[in-house]
């Protein structure tokens, strides 16, 4: 039976995989910092597909909780098959108005919980010659004015695992990096934001969003076993991301005038 360890699975995304990952037959370990909900849905997919399911408390910031769990996992599976890097949040707010901190728990999450992430289970996915997916985001591609911390944690992210696709690859470990643009999931629900519309407006693009949770755990499961990279789930924005790529005057035009239109409309609305 393959073995799987999903960061933040108690909800939205990490939760779609999970789910996905044991109707495929795998063993998987949820880790959360959501203790009722993480220990329910293990013992659901337990009962459901009569695997090994189980749930683990895990602060992504938190190294002695990373270590217990390596040594948890590794006492228990005696190896592990992939790890997916899921746990996140996100921030909003112009670059003088985001505090300080809330930049800082953005990327202690986002970025430094992906780090800790494969530092503490790499070895293991070297015996297992496995998968290791981390969970970015279009941000990390493409970046909207407003979103300087999640969009430097995502892009980071994205950094880190082009760095590993070729490091790791000697060993047999097959790197790869999601970048969804919006779907609907919980992710709103502890934004920091400087700015209310700015939460406004990226709950209403993910409800708008005809691409599911469900969908993009099909997509990790299938690419990130064919060994793909850069896993692109949307359409439009991997055509926009062509566009900075190869056409990038008109890139930075657009994302300037989106800027103004954004700050002008927020001007009005406080007049």
């Amino acid at each position: 039976m393959k073995r799987v360890l999903i960061t933040g699975a108690a909800s939205g995304l990490g939760l779609a995989l999970a789910k996905y990952y044991a109707a495929q037959g795998w063993a998987v370990c949820i880790a959360d910092i959501q203790d009722e909900a993480g220990q329910a849905i293990a013992s659901q997919l337990k009962q459901q597909y009569n695997s090994d399911c189980f749930f683990q408390h895990l602060d992504v910031t938190n190294d002695q909780e990373w270590l217990q769990l390596a040594n948890d996992i590794s006492e228990r599976w005696k190896g592990l098959d992939a790890i997916i890097n899921n746990a996140g949040v996100a921030s909003s707010g112009d670059i003088d108005a985001l505090e300080l901190k809330d930049f800082q728990w953005t990327v202690d999450i986002n970025l430094m919980g992906v780090v800790k992430g494969c530092h503490y289970f790499t070895p293991l996915l070297k015996d297992s010659r496995g998968n290791l997916i981390n969970v970015a985001s279009m941000a990390g591609l493409l970046h909207i004015s407003g979103m300087s911390a999640y969009n430097a944690s995502k892009a980071a992210v994205v950094a880190l695992s082009e760095t590993l696709y070729s490091e790791l690859d000697p060993f047999g470990v097959k790197v790869s990096v999601l970048c969804p643009a919006f779907f609907k999931t919980n992710l709103t629900d502890t934004m920091r934001s400087t700015n209310e519309s700015g939460t406004v407006i990226a709950g209403k693009l993910m409800d708008k969003s005809t691409i599911t949770a469900d969908d993009i755990a099909k997509q990790v499961y299938n690419d990130s076993l064919n060994g793909k990279l850069m896993i692109l789930t949307h359409r439009n924005e991997k055509i926009f991301w062509w566009v900075k790529r190869f056409l990038p005057s008109l890139y930075f035009k657009i994302m300037k005038n989106t800027a103004k239109k954004f700050h002008d409309a927020m001007a009005r609305k406080q007049a």
